[in-house]
């Protein structure tokens, strides 16, 4: 399962969600700093933040940043977060 979180609200429901599991988290630019980056993968979090802010209300741009997203985990449930 893959988690794609716009907003940080969204990104804090994704982290309670995929706690425990093999869920890889994409988060939009922005959203944590990278201290919190690096102690969200230490806690064992599949962690990968996009190196641009994408518009979570530009449903291109959403789309796009799907894409990258299915091309990086091919077959697996993509939960997108929607604003």
């Amino acid at each position: 399962m893959v988690l794609f979180a716009l907003t940080k609200q969204g990104l804090a429901e994704m982290l309670d969600l995929a706690r425990g599991g093999k869920t890889a988290i994409w988060i939009n630019r922005g959203l944590l700093d990278e201290p919190d980056i690096k102690r969200i993968r230490a806690e064992g979090f599949d962690l990968t933040d996009f190196v641009h802010w994408i518009d979570p209300v530009n449903e291109v741009a959403v789309a796009e940043a799907v894409e990258t997203i299915k091309e990086h985990h091919p077959g697996q449930v993509l939960y997108i977060e929607r604003v």
